[in-house]
Order: structure tokens, then C-alpha cells, then sequence
């Protein structure tokens, strides 16, 4: 019997990165970078105030306030810069260029002066009535980044801040590795296309709708879902075509030691591995490789098939996204009848998860830990886990939740 670690460092060995490709920045959100974006533009572009107020020379506020110049300009936001004689003041709004050496210019906010805030004719004069000598108020071109050097450094995850960084320092492509595309296929004669009514011995196949809605919440929208039979021929024409096609199959259903388990009798003797994990629900697990592309099989009671996909497939997304497995999760109080421990293998209960001003609380979805309890999944945030040999853990017990989304 492999533990989770085990089963999760085979799932794992299945993969690797795949290739990069050139991706227009507006459409690589949520990529991982393989190679280093160089900054084509400074940022800040240009030298320019951080205030709305008055562009002076430092040497014409000398001695003690106030001060009194003439104001000669207007400066907006998306002007073209105005050089400053000494002796005199250009009213700037925030952004607005500065011409001319920073280190002897500062920008006095309009609140250190007569002028009332907001919109206004532009005054002949201003009385500067204070000075804050630490700090001049003026964002110097490029002390943010300069051109050539790393905007965004390989194996950055592409965020909402990292386009924006792209954005502002002219980055219009990068190098990324692409998302993985992923079939998933669900086996089993009983399964029926959801809203059919089920007849004698029939279910709703939810497993397949299910999976693909778990790989969108982690940005795979590439997803083929289909349906197969208990038939081995039909299984392995289409386990072909997908395998040709996709970076990724997954397998629900067919995993045991059943008759009629169509995903092992196939799969098996070409090398993938199936056996058991020392872990509840889900024990029956399978995977390998089908004609080089990472095949995992999980199992095909909807819980068990939800706990595993949690455990074993969005390390194995971020491997093949080119990123380094990262697992979140945190330590919460569980709340309601507890959990059970058992002797051999771990507990993994579905729970629904909410930060307080006492902690963080876990709330498993049903008292009870079995594969079928589908009824109850919805509103899951994570995984309490129980560890082997234990205790039954008790309200009030601190437990590890492994999070939904990684």
C-alpha cells in the first residue's frame, strides 16, 4: 500500500514542463514565464511629480517661510515638460513631466499653499506657507526599473500585477509554458448524460461534469470530457485518439478490482500502476503514462473521486505549467460531531472553511466519511486531515485543511 506522498511523487513523475511558446501578454494571465522578460521601457518613462501642487526650485526657499512666486504655467498630465527659470512656479497636477536636474527642483503639494485645492484658474502667484524638507515629491525616471533589466524573472506566475508590470514596461509577448490540455473520461455502462432519468441500476454521470469543473477553477479551459462504456475495445480507441491530442487524461471510474473495471484491464498490462493508497476515501488509485502523456486514474464513487483529484492533480497542472508544486493550507479548529481516525491510512474529510475573530474554523460537510456522499459536496473549501494512528478528532481539535484552489 503506497502512502499520499508516495502516490503523489509517482503521479508527479509522470510529467514535465511543457515546452514554452510565445503568448501576447493580454492573453498569458495566470502563465508561468520560461525565461526572463527584459523592460523595454523605464518605469517611470520620464521624470514627473507625485503631487498635484508647485513645481519651485529649491534655492528660491531659502530662509524661513513664507515664500512668494510668480506662477508661469500650467503643467498637466500628458503635457509636454516646461523648463522652470529660477525665481518662478509651474502649477503640476500628479504624473505631469518635469524638465530640468531633480536634484534642485521639488514640488510643494497645493495643500502647503494659499491656493485652494481643486479645479481653479491658474494664479498669478503662490505663497508657499510650508516645506517638508524630507522629501521632494518627485519620481526620477527609471528608479523603479531601468531598460534591459528583468521586469519579470522566469517562473513567475503571471498575475493581474505582473500584466500591468508587462504593460508599463512595453513587454508585448513573453516566453511561457502553455496550460495543459486535458481530457477526462468517465467509464462505467451505469452512467447516464446529466438530466436523463436514471432507470434500474443508472446514475447521473457526474464525475465527468464535476472534473472539468475543477480544472476551470484552476484556469485549464482546454478540457474534452466524454463518456465510455465497459467495453475494452471502445476504451482503448478512445484513450488513443485523446492521448494523441491532450498533455493530460484522467480517468474516473474502472480503477478496482471489479469485472467490469474497463480503465484497469486496459491500461495495466501497458505498464500503469494500480493498487492502493493508504488513504479515506479513495483507496483504488492508478497512474502512468499512455503513449507518453501522463495518465491519472481516479476513482469512480464521486467523493473519493473529488478528495483525489484534490490530492494528486493540481500538483501535477503546476509540473506541466513549469512550476514548482506548492500545496496551500492552514491550521483551522474543527467544528460540529468530529472526525475519525483510523489505524492504517489517512482521513480525508471534505469541509466548508471561515475565518473568524476567534480562528479559522473547519466544518466538515457530513458527520459521516464515505465515497458516495455526493448530495452534500457543495460549498467545499478543502481537505481536513486526519492522520493514521491516531485519535477521533473533537470539536475544538485543531486539524490541517488542504485548501481547494493551489
Amino acid at each position: 500500500m503506497r502512502t499520499i506522498p508516495e502516490h503523489l511523487a509517482a503521479v508527479l513523475a509522470t510529467a514535465t514542463p511543457l515546452p514554452p511558446v510565445r503568448v501576447d501578454v493580454r492573453a498569458a494571465h495566470g502563465l508561468t514565464l520560461a525565461a526572463d522578460s527584459p523592460a523595454r521601457l523605464p518605469v517611470p518613462p520620464f521624470t514627473n511629480s507625485a503631487m498635484d501642487g508647485f513645481l519651485v526650485h529649491s534655492a528660491d526657499l531659502e530662509g524661513g517661510a513664507p515664500w512668494t512666486l510668480p506662477v508661469v504655467a500650467d503643467v498637466p498630465a500628458g503635457a509636454a515638460p516646461v523648463p522652470l527659470e529660477r525665481g518662478s512656479a509651474l502649477r503640476v497636477m500628479t504624473g505631469a513631466p518635469v524638465a530640468g536636474d531633480p536634484e534642485l527642483l521639488r514640488v510643494i503639494p497645493v495643500e502647503d499653499t494659499d491656493i485652494a485645492p481643486g479645479p481653479g484658474a491658474l494664479p498669478a502667484e503662490v505663497t508657499i506657507r510650508d516645506l517638508r524638507p524630507a522629501r521632494t515629491h518627485i519620481r526620477r525616471a527609471g528608479e523603479n526599473i531601468a531598460v534591459g533589466e528583468p521586469a519579470l524573472a522566469a517562473g513567475t506566475v503571471l498575475d493581474a500585477g505582473g500584466v500591468a508590470a508587462a504593460v508599463s514596461c512595453r513587454i508585448t509577448e513573453v516566453e511561457a509554458h502553455p496550460r495543459p490540455r486535458v481530457a477526462v473520461i468517465s467509464s462505467g455502462d451505469e452512467l447516464l448524460e446529466p438530466g436523463v432519468t436514471p432507470g434500474p441500476g443508472q446514475l447521473p454521470d457526474s464525475n465527468r461534469v464535476m472534473l472539468a469543473a475543477l480544472l476551470a477553477e484552476h484556469g485549464i479551459t482546454q478540457v474534452t470530457d466524454v463518456h465510455c462504456g465497459d467495453g475494452p475495445g471502445g476504451f482503448r480507441e478512445l484513450i488513443d485518439a485523446l492521448s494523441a491530442d491532450h498533455d493530460l487524461v484522467l480517468t474516473t471510474g474502472g480503477v478496482s478490482v471489479g469485472a467490469f473495471d474497463v480503465v484497469r484491464e486496459v491500461t495495466e498490462p501497458a505498464g500503469v500502476w494500480f493498487g492502493t493508497v493508504a488513504q479515506r476515501p479513495g483507496q483504488h488509485q492508478g497512474a502512468g503514462t499512455w503513449n507518453g502523456v501522463p495518465l491519472v486514474c481516479l476513482p469512480g464513487n464521486p467523493v473519493a473521486a473529488f478528495v483525489s483529484f484534490l490530492l494528486y492533480v493540481p500538483p501535477l497542472l503546476q509540473t506541466l505549467a513549469g512550476r514548482t508544486p506548492q500545496r496551500p493550507q492552514v491550521t483551522a479548529l474543527l467544528t460540529g460531531d468530529g472526525l475519525p481516525a483510523r489505524p492504517d491510512r489517512t482521513v480525508l474529510a471534505p469541509v466548508r472553511v471561515t475565518y473568524t475573530e476567534v480562528g479559522v474554523m473547519a466544518t466538515p460537510f457530513d458527520r459521516r466519511v464515505g465515497s458516495h456522499l455526493v448530495a452534500s459536496l457543495a460549498d467545499t473549501h478543502g481537505l481536513a486531515v486526519v492522520p493514521p494512528g491516531g485519535e477521533r478528532l473533537v470539536a475544538g481539535d485543531p486539524v490541517r485543511v488542504l485548501l481547494r484552489l493551489g
